[in-house]
């Protein structure tokens, strides 16, 4: 029956959360229609699908990659050659990530096409005043402990690239590949 099918149809949708408005008044499906009356509407829908007519709500993929630490990342080194830059790092907590000792910093801080120094640089040279007493002559001369793999990155090159997609291990895999959540 057309009225059953476009039923079950409706039921579908409405249990997915999509917003429909009915042909006619709700109606009951009788129980010996339902097993045939059920496999119809599967059957349309999927062609329904084919043409790109969804139905179903589609849940919206976060727009920014989420990473999650994990204890066998905190085994592995991390290396970092970037704009001059070079250390070793280890992400040893959720929130730590180690800095070992002789890392090289980059030491120009790239400019905005005006000439004047961008938020990255500002914060760079913010996290370089703070730690001033561990490093000399642009080496660090101690292990020095960051929040993140994006301020890690301030500190050493004044970022402006994807940090997850510099620090890599010994076989050139990145830390985004260790821990991105999909």
């Amino acid at each position: 029956e057309g009225r059953d099918l476009a039923q079950q149809m409706l039921d579908v949708w409405q249990e997915n959360a999509l917003k429909t408005a009915g042909l006619f008044e709700t109606q009951k499906i009788a129980s010996n229609h339902f097993p045939t009356v059920s496999e119809q509407q599967k059957e349309l829908f999927a062609i329904l699908a084919a043409f790109g007519y969804e139905n179903q709500k589609i849940k919206a993929k976060p727009a920014k990659a989420q990473h999650r630490w994990n204890k066998k990342v905190s085994e592995i080194s991390f290396y970092v050659d970037h704009k001059d830059s070079k250390a070793e790092v280890i992400w040893q907590k959720r929130n730590e990530m180690l800095v070992k000792a002789g890392a090289k910093l980059t030491r120009e801080i790239p400019l905005k096409k005006d000439g004047s120094i961008g938020f990255d640089g500002r914060f760079g040279e913010k996290l370089r005043a703070d730690h001033a007493k561990q490093f000399s002559e642009f080496t660090t001369t101690e292990d020095i402990i960051f929040k993140s793999v994006n301020e890690t990155g301030l500190f050493l090159y004044f970022g402006g690239t994807n940090g997850w997609l510099v620090l890599k291990d010994k076989d050139g895999k990145t830390i985004d590949e260790y821990t991105v959540v999909n």
